[in-house]
């Protein structure tokens, strides 16, 4: 029976801080379920403490457990982010099941989008557990104090996306901003934005502020939160002036810094300079907010802006290469991409440091991706071999991160050309770089080995690594993975080992339950059914219907599962792939 009684929160925000309204959501469920909420803390703790800073002592460190964005490659996708959603999420369903209680959130036009996307993967999540329309939201017509004027069209197009995925009214018009104060801090995220809007504090800190505030979002996937960062570092450079101190703008850094670092996205201390560069650095980051949110015309202008600027060639260069990506994997423009890639080498041409090194191998790995796209694989190896040799005496965290990626390319490009020996004996070498990769490492390697070696016809040692690779997956607590890996393997023995294939099959429904994605789970149903030459589709129809996030593989499936076409469904069923990496559509909006 549903209690008429709702549980209600008010999950508006000042700032677009990532979190800021799902810490209310989710302190508002432990209120009413603490026997649901807090056991779920406790068995996933690092992704608790990214919700609430220190609140578990002990507990690993996520970056340990799960990928990152890439800003380099512009991928957006962050394995760390789907965890830390997914469990808000789950928090969000046991509160519903334990309490009969629905949940009413207020304050919808002034929540943070990062947790919107929690709570939208609650909805899908409760329907597969028959608690649909439990949730509501409501106020969505009044925004916050502090915005981004140049994400406010695309915000309204998202909230517009994840109603439809929640199966909800729609928001009407935006109304005025409120006069909401702000919050205080609880992460470096929410200290840094309230720094970049504080009218008292110094003007080369508050510029620092935003450089810093723009690198956390990224890790976050806040995309408003970022380019309202940049919008506004953009706006205190001009009122600067001429007047800007660059040494006061580094020590605003040195206040505000904890010394973090990483190749994913190459912002540090480094990044900042006179008024040329921050420019450069805050265009930068406008384009690679806009090619992750889909303005991907915009991103170009943005680049360009950037490249009007006087500074340094090899922040040019970057920006070349920016423009390059983005030609290259949203538009599809291969000789356009070249051009830019081509201007980003002359930039560099003549200079002889390990910067320049570095910009040139990034710029010829990209160079390989557009001829790779093309097909032609002679040419892209060219490009790849011509990248290593300028990072081959490098030994920076970037060019390890590149050498890296270096490696994988050139086992994918055999891979391309169905020279599977050469690609498995590529792959390999990774195995004698390091001894203690991790489980994390050893999962994703595992898996691409494996996929390798069936299609190289080494059928039982496929098997043994896909095994090691799901086994490494259970070792770091990843049912998302566990369900790749034995679905795959799954439809790899459909054929020729059918009940073993069935076993698979009921391993990947079950951990796709344990992450609450009701169209894995009716993939993983109807693998299982077609192997023990079942006829019963009803459950993983109901809970392919009940799956929002992804409509162009939802839709042939629950055509094949209503029409009780074993063939269709085959059809409709998800091919292998040889990379682990999936985007998290679940939680993701943009």
């Amino acid at each position: 029976m549903l209690s008429t009684t709702a549980i209600e929160v008010d999950a508006g925000v000042a700032l677009p801080v990532a979190f800021g309204g799902l810490r209310k959501i989710l302190r508002a469920c432990e209120d009413a379920a603490p026997e649901a909420v807090r056991p779920l803390a406790q068995q996933r703790p690092a992704e608790w403490n990214r919700l609430f800073p220190g609140t578990i002592q002990g507990a690993p460190d996520l970056t340990d457990l799960a990928l990152t964005p890439s800003e380099r490659r512009l991928h957006r996708e962050s394995e760390q982010m789907f965890w830390v959603l997914n469990l808000a999420a789950r928090a969000i369903v046991e509160t519903l099941r334990v309490t009969g209680r629905p949940l009413v959130i207020h304050g919808a036009g002034e929540c943070d989008l990062v947790s919107l996307r929690a709570v939208m993967r609650a909805a899908e999540w409760g329907r597969l557990e028959q608690l649909e329309g439990r949730i509501l939201l409501t106020g969505w017509n009044v925004r916050r104090p502090h915005y981004a004027a140049f994400f406010e069209e695309r915000r309204r197009a998202f909230l517009d996306s994840l109603c439809e995925r929640m199966r909800t009214e729609r928001p009407g018009g935006v109304g005025p901003a409120s006069g909401r104060e702000l919050e205080p801090a609880v992460d470096l995220e929410g200290r840094y934005l309230a720094a970049v809007v504080d009218d008292e504090a110094p003007l080369e800190h508050r510029i620092a502020a935003a450089v810093l505030a723009i690198r956390s979002c990224f890790f976050t996937t806040n995309y408003e939160g970022a380019m309202l960062a940049a919008e506004r570092g953009l706006a205190l450079v001009d009122a600067a002036g001429r007047g800007l101190s660059p040494a006061r703008v580094a020590e605003g850094w040195d206040a505000l810094d904890t010394g973090f670092s990483t190749p994913a996205i190459e912002i540090d201390k480094s990044s900042l300079g006179d008024a040329e560069e921050l420019r450069i650095l805050f265009e930068r980051s406008v384009g690679v907010v806009h090619v992750f949110t889909g303005q991907h015309d915009e991103a170009l202008e943005a680049f360009g802006r950037g490249l009007e600027r006087q500074a340094p060639p090899e922040r040019l260069a970057h920006l070349r290469m920016f423009r390059a990506l983005t030609r290259t994997k949203r538009l599809a423009q291969m000789p356009d991409a070249r051009a830019e890639l081509e201007a980003g080498l002359a930039l560099l041409a003549g200079r002889e440091s390990p910067l320049r090194y570095l910009h040139e191998a990034w710029i010829r790995n990209v160079y390989a991706l557009t001829y790779f796209l093309e097909k032609n694989l002679s040419q892209a190896q060219v490009q790849e071999k011509h990248a290593m040799r300028c990072v081959g005496d490098l030994h920076d965290a970037s060019a390890t991160h590149l050498k890296i990626n270096l490696i994988s390319n050139a086992s994918y490009l055999q891979e391309t050309a169905r020279n599977y020996p050469e690609s498995i004996a590529i792959w390999r070498r990774f195995e004698k770089i390091s001894a203690n990769w991790g489980a994390n490492f050893a999962k994703h390697h595992r898996y691409r080995l494996a996929a390798l070696q069936m299609a190289n016809g080494e059928r039982e040692a496929a098997v043994a690594s896909y095994t090691e690779a799901f086994t490494c997956a259970g070792e770091l607590g990843d049912p998302l993975h566990q369900q790749v890996i034995a679905a795959d393997l799954g439809l790899h023995l459909l054929d020729s080992q059918p009940a073993t294939a069935a076993q698979w099959f009921s391993r990947a429904a079950e951990q796709a339950r344990v992450i609450g994605d009701p169209l894995r789970v009716a993939q993983s149903l109807a693998g299982q059914a077609l192997a023990e030459g079942g006829k019963d589709w009803t459950e993983a129809l109901r809970c392919a219907q009940a799956s929002t996030t992804t409509p162009a593989e939802t839709d042939p499936l629950v055509k094949a599962l209503t029409s009780g076409d074993a063939e269709a469904l085959r059809k409709a069923m998800p091919r292998p792939r040889s990379k682990l990496n999936r985007p998290f559509d679940a939680v993701n909006l943009y």
